[in-house]
């Protein structure tokens, strides 16, 4: 079993009240974390924490760690996307034992597949993935995107297909992962006050930097809270300077702005993936 950890929002975004979830799979996991990735991204940054689980041989390495953490099943859930049936329902009875919250992402769909084909399902994990070009790419870019988040050896910047840059709170990191599940190799740099920007980013192609911008309210949502002795307006003010210095750096680098107010993941993705690859 590999056990992998996630904090969406970068670094900075580490928060000690994230509601963990797990991702439990007997392949990669994938698919299940990228229903979590999009899910979280609705959320403000730091709010959920990914453990994944994958590549389970047999319920009692399930069983084993979830004994040895109990300390983590404050605020939890479980996504899982096992193929095994038999394994699948053995994971679903330990998750029931301890009273955590689960859902069977993987299950449901192949039952209904199944129905409509008039076929025995194969039953194999990983049989989706084939080690091919596509494969690669997809494993490199998830590689890149772990090394490169929130300003992160920015002397690769160059190697990136896409640069994100916005606020801690416009959806960088969730939209990053988001891309590196479908190939892109994507870096992410923070344009807060008092983060340095990277002299690099000035040497990478505007068409392949894109802007994320997000309303005061939106920024906000995360700052009130976690703002320390501050009052509502004085930190309304912070952001709306920062949102001043971020458009002004972003004029500079010549990037196209793009709004993440009212969009999901998926089309945010999509916009950027429509200008890199064009028509």
């Amino acid at each position: 079993m590999k056990v992998t950890f996630d904090q969406l929002g970068g670094e900075g975004a580490t928060r000690e009240d994230a509601a963990v979830v797990f991702v439990i799979s007997d392949a990669l996991g994938d698919a299940a974390q990228s229903v979590v990735i999009s899910a979280a991204s609705q959320f403000s940054d730091g709010a959920v924490r990914i453990v994944r689980l994958s590549q389970i041989k047999s319920v009692d390495e399930v069983r084993d760690y979830f004994d040895s953490h109990d300390e983590d099943f404050v605020s939890t859930a479980v996504f899982h996307s096992v193929v095994d049936p038999v394994l699948r329902r053995l994971v679903k009875a330990v998750l029931n034992e301890r009273g955590i919250t689960s859902v069977d992402i993987l299950g449901p769909v192949v039952q209904i597949l199944a129905g409509l084909t008039g076929e025995t399902p194969k039953n194999i994990a990983s049989a989706h993935h084939r080690v091919d070009s596509r494969y690669l790419r997809r494993v490199a870019a998830m590689e890149y995107f772990v090394d490169h988040d929130n300003g992160k050896n920015p002397q690769d910047l160059g190697e990136a297909d896409v640069v994100l840059v916005g606020l801690t709170g416009s959806a960088k990191s969730p939209l990053a992962m988001h891309l590196s599940f479908l190939g892109y190799k994507v870096a992410s740099v923070s344009l807060d006050p008092g983060c340095t920007v990277p002299e690099e980013l000035a040497k990478v192609d505007p068409n392949r930097v894109f802007g994320l911008e997000a309303t005061t309210d939106v920024l906000a949502t995360a700052r009130v809270r976690d703002a320390k002795g501050q009052q509502r307006h004085e930190v309304l003010a912070e952001i709306e300077a920062a949102q001043e210095g971020a458009r002004r750096e972003m004029d500079r680098l010549g990037c196209e702005r793009l709004s993440a107010d009212n969009k999901t993941i998926e089309e945010l993705a999509s916009d950027i993936i429509f200008k890199v690859e064009g028509e």
